[in-house]
């Protein structure tokens, strides 16, 4: 990873000069980054790091001798599995030479437990040839090869080297490269550090939130089920505490860590789901801070339907129970109220923390950190460092959760593509083209058999021979061939030799198959011949190779192999052309991200103008003012060869398909016309919800916060008249039928009242909130707000503030509310009163259906995957970004705009859009038209050719999951290796016992 490089200089293709009074070089252009390891510092086999692992003496010196002494390596001694296993989690190793059998505990114990430890350690298993079947046992399960006692250096030198040649070539890599990514991520916080509040590692079943993810996985120490760790009986009640490491000025982290409160609310009810109806679990929190996409309604649903309490309150203590393993909790309500109360189990919400190493690194690549230790970006960007060329990517720039860390990854990247296309192109060498697979379509099926031999004995030969005559009588079947330990180095090797020039198709049958990773890839390219060509089952050898599953699955894959089909859809012819619909801030940092490649883009602006909401924005929450960026941004936008700009024009209709869309654009005072595209972006971005509540629209003194930004934009707020500003948060939101967090409203009530302040220091701001959703960052505001004297109420949303209008007053405004911390009524008069009304999409019908794309339940573009794919449409080349997704902050929005050009670049620079190996096809000839299909398709990857009268596929949008070929009554629909045949086929076999 660029995690662990540094830089060492830096060049560019234009200029070489060297500044005489700092020494440096410097750039006219694009720099160059030479990197090199901080490894060089340790260079040479010192650096490689050797366990030792044996409980005889002699075998420890002889290997210590030969490696140490002779080839110059670090050799550390263990004489006992224990001992071995403290010295792994003490310090890191490169390679452990383990032997099988040893006292107390044994090789392949030692290996799993070391594997957990240190989950990259290379191990050599030493055995003898009485455990040779153990060993074999234990490459299974991650150990690389195996010696057998007694062994010359000849027979371990070779391995050894192997292991550190590779490590040397990771380690001591040197790249010159044109841009860099950091995506180091954030660690956690440790509980047990400093003060320990909270008794992690001292008060029993006390864990950590992601310690409980581990207990309800069913991989994890007791197999999924909900058992506390000191005595193992089932957790029937449970707490979980909030903001462990998190907005907490005592450890320096004030700020908010995002991902805790929901993490809290799925543990809670996934925990339910385990250990049953009778589990209570209980959250204790500041604020829940439901702010993604979504997240408010599950909250809500996490409360009322699967019972978790949600308790507001600060905890007090945490302390065992005399005679009990359960855990006392002490803690604060919000109106005061001290509880007490026992839970079988307490779970901390840990918080994101920079990486201990980020420091360092931001220190040797010339970036900034900011004052937590996070990577310090430029202003508008979550991924622009302070120095052109360094973009840091998912957590790196402040706390995220899993979406806006692959937003944030996917903006990076697109970012450093761009900075190199900008300089010419990159210093990437050129790979070679890949082998051309054999053309074999034409020739009958001449299937080779390769079974793996795992163990040694008569028996194992007599069933081999059997299955080597079974296999034999197929006429396909052309050779059968047996070889030794697949799983081994040497065993893969004879694999790879294997000579296929008499066969056109291969099948592998070895334990384990999936262990081989990408191994595997490399068969094709062994054997050329085409991937579809290449079968690898599993044989249950526990079992016997004549077992049910053995027989099942080599006749099965045989049946696949005669019968798979060659054919190859071309794919589709892309235009490189985008469409950018919205011409706000994230419409135009699309078009520019994919501009920028030298593709060319039309941006569609319904309005007379671009910019947006950024027209009438003044400032950030920082200070920083945004007219200056608009204006840079919309100068680029103009001047730029590869945009063309369309303002006041509508998309009225579009048909086609992800590389080659048809859209249809009216525009004011000109005619119609059609433009050819390969991808569209949708950017249409949203508004200020409109609101009549609390008396708006009745009174100057009721503005929303966007009246309010415009006055101080416009000069036309005039604080020092003014006693008090009231505002109230979540007008109308986060309830039906707006039941979503807008994201942007606390912090933007921040900024206004702290610009308030400083213009003048004795107006008083009332904040009137439910939760502040002052998240990552943003919390350290919240603190100064604090500060400067800004008072905050937190109402129920049962009980909301009740406001009068008087116009005759000099104060106009009066709010009354019910304090929840007093318990008591409480009354604020005010000069203005400020409504945080939250956000509404503007995404016309007729471009969802134009481009098939689905809403949520608020009308926001529906993602393909909330996480994994959160800027695209699941209809292949569409996309969608800023507010279209959801409410978002200017660095969110062009962050989401970057990743969804990445994404729109993908199919923008190839020639043609390939489609995937396994795709949905039409046999014409059969085909009643009856559309069945096309509505059942769930990609939208079916569509009717009305001018051919015919129904067609395009392979990139189909992701054979086979629905066409289920609903089709004349079996014209058909997924390409799957024919009735093929499948037909693998059933007989699986079933000839």
């Amino acid at each position: 990873m660029l995690a662990c490089w540094q830089t060492c200089g830096y060049f560019n293709v234009f200029s070489n000069n060297v500044n005489k009074k700092t020494k440096k070089k410097h750039f006219f252009w694009q720099p160059f980054f030479l990197l090199k390891s901080e490894l060089l510092s340790a260079m040479g086999r010192p650096a490689f790091h050797i366990l030792v692992v044996d409980d005889e003496s002699i075998i420890r010196q002889s290997l210590d001798a030969w490696l140490g002494d002779e080839e110059g390596y670090r050799v550390t001694m263990a004489a006992s599995g224990a001992e071995a296993l403290e010295k792994i989690a003490a310090a890191p190793f490169h390679l452990m030479l383990l032997d099988i059998k040893m006292p107390g505990m044994d090789g392949v114990t030692v290996l799993e437990k070391a594997k957990v430890i240190q989950p990259d350690l290379q191990v050599l298993m030493m055995t003898a040839y009485a455990t040779v079947e153990t060993a074999v046992e234990a490459m299974k399960i991650g150990a690389m090869d195996y010696l057998i006692k007694p062994f010359e250096p000849d027979a371990l030198i070779p391995k050894v080297t192997a292991v550190y040649e590779a490590f040397r070539e990771a380690g001591y890599r040197k790249e010159t490269v044109g841009a860099i990514v950091l995506a180091t991520g954030t660690t956690c916080f440790d509980p047990s550090v400093g003060k320990n509040p909270m008794g992690y590692g001292v008060v029993p079943n006390v864990v950590t939130s992601l310690a409980f993810e581990r207990m309800l996985s069913g991989t994890g120490p007791d197999g999924g089920r909900l058992l506390r760790p000191s005595d193992k009986q089932p957790v029937k009640k449970a707490a979980w505490i909030q903001c462990v490491g998190s907005r907490d000025l005592q450890s320096g982290a004030d700020f908010c860590s995002t991902v805790c409160c929901m993490f809290a609310l799925k543990e809670a009810a996934v925990a339910k789901t385990v250990a049953g109806d009778d589990f209570q679990a209980t959250i204790i929190y500041m604020d829940m801070r439901t702010f993604g996409k979504s997240f408010e309604r599950y909250g809500q649903h996490t409360e009322s339907t699967q019972g978790v309490r949600l308790e507001r309150g600060r905890v007090h203590s945490i302390a065992p129970t005399p005679g009990s393993d359960d855990v006392a909790i002490r803690w604060t309500s919000a109106s005061g109220e001290i509880h007490e109360e026992r839970f079988d189990l307490v779970v901390l919400s840990v918080g994101q923390r920079p990486n201990a190493r980020t420091a360092s690194m931001a220190e040797r690549l010339e970036v900034a950190c900011d004052g937590f230790g996070f990577l310090k970006t430029a202003p508008f960007s979550d991924t622009r460092t302070g120095r052109a060329g360094i973009f840091a990517g998912g957590t790196l720039s402040g706390p995220s959760d899993i979406a806006e860390s692959v937003i944030r990854a996917s903006s990076a990247a697109v970012n450093a593509s761009r900075t190199i296309h900008r300089a010419g192109g990159g210093l990437a060498d050129k790979t070679a083209a890949p082998k051309t697979a054999r053309d074999v379509s034409w020739e009958p099926p001449r299937i080779l058999a390769v079974l793996c031999r795992c163990d040694t004995g008569t028996e194992m030969d007599l069933d081999l021979e059997a299955w080597s005559a079974r296999l034999k009588q197929d006429p396909a079947v052309a050779r059968v061939v047996n070889l030794d330990r697949i799983c081994t180095a040497d065993g893969w090797n004879a694999l790879t030799q294997t000579d296929t020039t008499d066969v056109n198709r291969v099948l592998v049958g070895a334990c384990r198959t999936f262990a081989y990773g990408k191994k595997a890839h490399g068969l094709t390219t062994a054997f050329g011949l085409d991937p579809a060509l290449i079968e690898t089952v599993a044989m249950d050898h526990h079992q016997g190779l004549g077992g049910p599953a053995t027989v099942a699955t080599i006749m099965a894959g045989i049946s696949r192999l005669k019968n798979v089909s060659m054919e190859k859809n071309q794919g589709i012819a892309i235009v490189n052309r985008a469409l950018v619909v919205g011409g706000g801030i994230a419409g135009m940092h699309a078009a520019l991200a994919i501009a920028d490649h030298g593709v060319d883009i039309t941006l569609v602006e319904a309005s007379e103008g671009l910019g947006g909401n950024l027209s009438w924005l003044h400032q950030t929450i920082d200070g920083t003012p945004i007219a200056p960026f608009l204006e840079n941004t919309i100068s680029q936008i103009e001047k730029h060869p590869k945009i063309e700009v369309m303002t006041d024009s509508r998309v009225v209709g579009a048909f086609g398909q992800a590389g080659h869309f048809f859209s249809t654009i009216e525009t004011a005072g000109a005619p119609t016309m059609t433009v050819e595209h390969g991808a569209v972006i949708l950017a249409t971005g949203g508004v200020e919800a409109p609101t009549d509540a609390y008396g708006y629209g009745t009174s100057q003194a009721v503005v929303t916060q966007r009246e309010l930004e415009i006055r101080i934009h416009e000069n036309q707020l005039n604080t020092d008249g003014m006693t008090s500003v009231a505002m109230i948060q979540c007008v109308g939101s986060r309830e039906e039928p707006r039941n979503y967090c807008s994201r942007v409203c606390c912090p933007t009530a921040l900024k206004q009242a702290l610009w308030m302040k400083s213009h003048s220091p004795d107006l008083q701001v009332y904040i009137l909130y439910r939760d502040m959703m002052t998240c990552g960052l943003n919390e350290a505001w919240y603190t100064e707000a604090r500060k400067q004297g800004v008072l905050f109420f937190q109402y129920e949303p049962n009980r909301k503030p009740e406001v009068s209008i008087d116009a005759n007053e000099d104060m106009p405004v009066t709010v009354r509310l019910q304090d929840p911390i007093l318990d008591a009524p409480v009354k604020i008069t005010a000069d203005l009163l400020v409504l945080a009304t939250g956000i509404v999409l503007h995404l016309p019908e007729t471009l969802t259906l134009a481009y098939g794309v689905e809403r949520d339940r608020d009308g926001f573009f529906q993602e393909a995957d909330s996480k994994w794919r959160p800027v695209e449409a699941l209809k292949a080349g569409v996309f969608g970004c800023g507010i279209t997704l959801s409410p978002r902050s200017i660095p969110e929005a062009v962050a989401t705009a970057e990743a969804a050009a990445g994404r729109a670049l993908a199919i923008l620079m190839g020639e043609r859009l390939p489609s995937a190996r396994v795709t949905a096809s039409v046999r014409h000839s059969l085909c009643t038209l009856c559309l069945r299909c096309i509505d059942t398709c769930p990609y939208g990857a079916r569509f009717l050719d009305e001018a051919g009268q015919r129904v067609e596929v395009n392979p990139a949008m189909c992701q054979g999951c086979g629905d066409c070929a289920t609903v089709c009554p004349n079996s014209a629909s058909i997924v390409e290796g799957f024919s009735h045949r093929s499948l037909f086929g693998a059933i007989d076999g699986a079933m000839a016992m």
